[in-house]
This record gives C-alpha cells, sequence and structure tokens, in this order.
C-alpha cells in the first residue's frame, strides 16, 4: 500500500521546468531515496510532499488524505501534513539547550510532561546523546548537532520522515556512522522514509528502493541491486558505481550461429538471446567484473598497468587496451602489477549492452516448453 503517491506533479520556476511530469508511488514502511546529480529535481520533489514548495500542478496524497490538488485546489500546509524533517544544515534553534530543541514540537502540541520526559530520555539513548541533554547546539561537534536533527525525529514519532542531504556537512567517518543510525532509526520506527542525496554509495547502503532522475524526470527506479546491476540506461550505469562503469564501442555480428561482439581484433561471446540487431553497439561491464589472467586465451585481450590504487581491502587498478583506458577491481591490497605480459577477459554473462537511443537492450526471455517443441 502506497504510504506517499504524487500524480502528474509538475513544478515551474518562472519558464523554468524543474519537474514536467512525475509520477511516484511510495509504499508504507520503506526507505525510499530521491538520488541524482546537482539540479535533478530531487529536492524539488522533497519540498513538494513537505509541502514547502506547493507543485504547479497534480495531486499529492500522504496516507490516504490528499494534500495538494491542483483540480480542486487544496493545499494543506507543512505544519498539518505530520511529517518529520531533517535538513542538512540541521536547523537545531540556537537559543535552546539540546532537550528544548527535541521536545519543542511535542510541547506545542500539548504532550503531558512525563511522556515528553518519557521520549526524550529514549531519544537521547538511540542517538548516543545521553548526558547532553543540557548543552547548547554550539557546544557539540557537527555529528552530534545532525543527532539532535535525528533525536528530534525520534521523539516525534511521524509516519513520515524526509530528509534532505542530512549527511553531507559530515567527515567521511561521521557519514559512515550516520548512516548507520539512520538506518537502525528507520528500522526501529517503521517510517516511511523519503532521503535526498547526490551521494549513490548513502543511496545503494540504506534504501529499499532507489529513484534515480535526470532533469526532473525519473530515469529509473528499483531496488539497489536492480539500479547496480541492471541500469535502465546509459545515464543510470556512469552515474551508479564508483569506481566507474566500462564504456566501449563494440560490433555484434553472427558467426555461424553463434552471437558475437568484436571489439579491438577480438572477439566475445555474447547471449544468443540479446534482443537487438548486428551491428555497431555500446557495451559495458563493471570494474569488479573483469577478470585479469596471466596467460592468453581465446577471448583475452593484451593489457598494460598503468596506474595501481590500493584501499584497503580492494585495489583499483588502471590499464591501457590497445589505447583505451579500462578500469579493473580487484578484492585484496596490491601496491604494484607487473607492467607488461598481462590479459583481462570479459565474462560474457557480465556485459550490458545499450543500444543508440542509450536505453538497455533486454534479453529475450525463454519460451517455457520451448525445448520440447515438435
Amino acid at each position: 500500500m502506497s504510504e506517499i503517491t504524487l500524480r502528474n506533479i509538475t513544478k515551474s520556476y518562472g519558464s523554468h521546468l524543474a519537474l514536467p511530469s512525475l509520477d511516484l508511488d511510495i509504499p508504507k514502511g520503506s526507505f525510499v531515496t530521491l538520488l541524482g546529480p546537482s539540479g535533478c529535481g530531487k529536492t524539488t520533489t522533497l519540498r513538494v510532499i513537505a509541502g514547502l514548495e506547493q507543485a504547479t500542478t497534480g495531486e499529492v496524497v500522504l496516507g490516504g488524505k490528499t494534500v495538494y490538488s491542483s483540480g480542486t485546489g487544496v493545499f494543506v500546509p507543512p505544519e498539518r501534513r505530520g511529517l518529520g524533517f531533517i535538513f542538512q544544515s540541521y536547523a537545531l534553534w540556537p537559543n535552546m539547550k539540546v532537550d528544548r530543541n527535541i521536545t519543542l514540537a511535542l510541547s506545542e502540541a500539548k504532550q503531558p510532561k512525563q511522556v515528553i520526559e518519557d521520549r526524550l530520555t529514549e531519544a537521547l539513548a538511540k542517538v548516543q546523546l545521553t548526558g547532553l541533554a543540557d548543552r547548547y547546539p554550539s557546544e557539540l561537534s557537527g555529528g552530534q548537532q545532525q543527532r539532535v536533527a535525528v533525536a528530534r525525529l525520534i521523539a516525534a514519532r511521524n509516519s513520515i520522515l524526509l530528509m534532505d542531504e542530512p549527511l553531507s556537512n559530515l567527515d567521511a567517518k561521521l557519514r559512515t556512522e550516520m548512516r548507520t543510525e539512520l538506518k537502525r532509526m528507520h528500522r526501529e520506527l517503521q517510517a516511511t522514509t523519503v532521503y535526498v542525496t547526490h551521494d549513490q554509495v548513502e543511496a545503494l547502503t540504506m534504501s529499499d528502493i532507489v529513484v534515480v532522475m535526470k532533469d526532473g524526470v525519473i530515469q529509473q527506479q528499483g531496488s539497489p541491486y536492480e539500479i547496480y546491476h541492471n541500469p535502465a540506461n546509459l545515464f543510470v550505469a556512469e552515474f551508479i558505481g564508483d569506481p566507474r562503469i566500462n564504456l566501449f564501442e563494440g560490433i555484434l555480428s553472427m558467426n555461424g550461429s553463434d552471437r558475437i561482439l568484436r571489439f579491438e581484433d577480438s572477439t566475445i561471446p555474447v547471449p544468443a538471446r540479446l534482443q537487438c540487431g548486428d551491428g555497431p553497439v555500446t557495451f559495458a561491464i563493471r570494474p569488479e567484473n573483469i577478470t585479469i589472467v596471466e596467460r592468453q586465451g581465446p577471448f583475452s585481450l593484451p593489457a598494460e598497468v598503468d596506474i595501481v590504487q590500493p584501499t584497503g581491502s580492494q585495489t583499483i587498478i588502471s590499464l591501457s587496451v590497445k589505447g583505451q583506458r579500462v578500469t579493473v577491481l580487484i578484492p585484496r591490497f596490491e601496491t604494484s602489477l607487473s607492467r607488461k605480459n598481462i590479459w583481462i577477459e570479459f565474462p560474457a554473462d557480465q556485459l550490458t549492452f545499450f543500444d543508440k537511443a542509450g536505453n538497455r537492450v533486454p534479453l529475450q526471455q525463454p519460451v517455457l516448453g520451448a525445448s520440447h517443441a515438435a
């Protein structure tokens, strides 16, 4: 069941159309990330859900209640939508101590004093800020301030949480810690969460559903696995993944009864069920799916090592293959490799193909029972 529904949402700023026409259903209790580069419309979409921006046309439904409709003139203001919100800038009151920042909304809602105290204690414990209730925001680190903002959400117990790049101001270590905290909070509160980021690592590690956007248009919506392993188009393929996916140009053709890909004077077998005709094609492979071999085989390509970059548990290797740069990722720590006398192979089942329009070429599904046909 959808907790958040957007229908035919458009948003214009003067002559600039930020959201051309957006439809989105967000299931109850899910963690959905809006992902894309700056200017793709993800924050505008979040602000339309919150009511901080009024859409130009369309309809917004939260928990079965219409909170915006251009057709009927309905517009419910943000404070009456029952939402929790974390901003990039923390949005803490500098003149209020931690306890007051966390419980202000509860006090305004006339909650009983004991309820407020219990929720404050619980929220502080969950974000590991017990003992800091009497401090002002200026007396806290950036990570602690963001934890206060998270604690405010926990105390409010809203059924829908909206987060606009809440970790972008933190250093790398704190981002990792806070990703864990936010994911744990979502699991415990079971609140429907919409998270905005340009950071693919945050999207892949935290989300049930990732919505990739470009120029106000949804490019693909699916699980992190689907987005990473089965990108819908070249934009998604290139945007997701670090190191970036390798892209090449090749030629599809037939060799007798076999389908092959010709690339740099070499041939690579490809699935016969690939739904595109022969001729030029763009194909892609993730760095971790390329195999480095020490002996030349029938489908291997000679390579020369350029740069070796150990990152800890993995090593990024930049290779040159007949003048083309190829990136390989291996699951171990290496500081150097022999520059010459190595070959690489592209496993056929790890290749992704794209047509001239940049859309992923699908595989034809096998016909059930075809092997038994007369």
